[in-house]
């Protein structure tokens, strides 16, 4: 990924009940696992364990991290070695890869050019 990561954070999380009745701390942890899915880059896995999660964030999150799975914000997915990685259902649906511009004006250039049309933008009158 170039530049800043980031992902796509909707509005209507406020009215989502899953998310809406968490209490304070399990918002905050379900805001950075997030942020791992991110960082990670894996379609919503984090690649972490729980313990690695709880390393990472520097603090105990199991208890935390039960309500969240209760409630299906998160599950954990096995990963090669046998151990389960905590892993963000839906991600590639929410989280789907921006298209660039820059192949789009490529393309609308290119058949511009081929029509014989001019391939510069003309100045302003």
């Amino acid at each position: 990924m170039s530049g800043l990561p980031w992902f796509r954070l909707y509005h209507e999380i406020l009215d989502d009940p899953k998310v809406g009745t968490l209490e304070d701390g399990e918002f905050r942890l379900f805001i950075e696992i997030l942020c791992l899915a991110c960082e990670a880059g894996d379609g919503g896995n984090t690649q972490l364990t729980v313990t690695e999660t709880a390393w990472k964030l520097r603090r105990n999150v199991s208890v935390t991290f039960q309500k969240l799975l209760q409630r299906g914000l998160v599950t954990l997915q096995k990963r090669f070695d046998g151990e389960e990685t905590v892993f963000v259902p839906n991600w590639n649906k929410r989280q789907f890869q921006s298209d660039s511009s820059t192949k789009r004006v490529e393309k609308y250039r290119t058949k511009r050019f081929s029509n014989g049309e001019a391939t510069v933008t003309p100045p302003l009158q």
